[in-house]
């Protein structure tokens, strides 16, 4: 069982189930309090929680197609991932489970998407699926596209429940869509779309430091990583400007968003560790360090959840 959990990479998983709950229940449902007074989301919290399901299955079965296509590149680099495939399923059986676990995921989300309106949410998913087999097919030894896609992936855990809300809205009765459109496009829409670049330039840093891990792998696989191709010294650099970018971004965010302790808070919490973070990657040389930085990054995850709760 525990290196069952460890090749879903249960952290991940768990990091994204309590994102899609954050996203909910401190920026959703304190939107219609502080907005809309006596309005409440069309979603109900188990529609919600199904909802959820469908995601993680989504994210389960892409973990699983991309842990068989990198398995011989985990040979090299990262041994003791590499046993964990090895050890506790085939070729053919992940390829089951991918199928499986797709297909109950689209067809939870076309329930879901059919009672709330969004008759395309089961589509949406398809497009996740392809765009997760695809990327491990292919993608993920094209330069620069993988990390992108992979990007764009993650940063959709935080838009989707908004982009699911706003369907509903508009198929809600009594033209409730109407009625609260300005502050859902000022504040909601606003508010998520900036958690998602935020996600989504985060993903991209790390999915970069991943490739540096990676990178005696990846020239053995003849994957055209960023790394690969431009070096360490260049892909440090491409790293230095995405990581100031985010700073710039979330600085900018918090000072127009954030007051009093809040703001000093989300500073302290997101800007002072990713400073951290890039004196720590110009020092970085092994597997190791970049193993860190790996890690490091992933628990600057939590601490943007934080800015969530402490939006409103």
């Amino acid at each position: 069982m525990k290196d069952f959990l460890n090749l879903i990479r249960w952290k991940s998983l768990l990091l994204c189930l309590i994102a899609l709950i954050v996203v909910r229940f401190f920026l959703i449902k304190p939107f219609y309090l502080n907005f809309v007074g006596d309005i409440v989301s069309p979603i109900s919290n188990l529609e919600y929680f199904v909802f959820c399901l469908s995601v993680l299955l989504i994210v389960v079965a892409s973990i699983l197609i991309n842990e068989y296509f990198d398995h011989d590149k985990d040979k090299i680099s990262r041994a003791e991932k590499d046993l964990y495939i090895c050890r506790i399923i085939s070729g053919k059986r992940v390829f089951s489970l991918f199928y499986i676990l797709s297909i109950s995921a689209m067809y939870i989300s076309d329930v879901i998407g059919y009672l709330n309106g969004f008759l395309h949410l089961g589509s949406l998913m398809i497009v996740f699926v392809f765009m997760s087999y695809f990327y491990s097919l292919k993608y993920k030894r094209s330069f620069v596209v993988g990390n992108v896609v992979v990007a764009i992936l993650y940063s959709m855990v935080v838009f989707l429940p908004v982009l699911f809300e706003v369907f509903a809205l508009m198929n809600a009765p009594g033209g409730l869509f109407k009625v609260i459109i300005i502050p859902l496009k000022q504040e909601l829409l606003y508010i998520a779309l900036f958690f998602t670049l935020l996600t989504f330039l985060l993903t991209l840093i790390r999915e970069i430091v991943g490739d540096m891990q990676d990178e005696e792998g990846d020239r053995e696989c003849e994957t055209h990583s960023i790394v690969v191709l431009l070096g360490e010294k260049k892909t440090k650099n491409i790293l230095y400007i995405l990581t100031s970018i985010f700073i710039a971004v979330t600085l900018y965010f918090l000072f127009t968003r954030y007051t009093n302790v809040s703001l000093i808070i989300c500073v302290l919490i997101i800007c002072v560790p990713m400073l951290f973070f890039l004196r720590e990657l110009k020092n970085a040389k092994s597997i190791q360090d970049y193993g860190f930085l790996s890690e490091f990054l992933r628990m600057m995850f939590v601490s943007g959840l934080f800015m969530i709760i402490n939006i409103y």
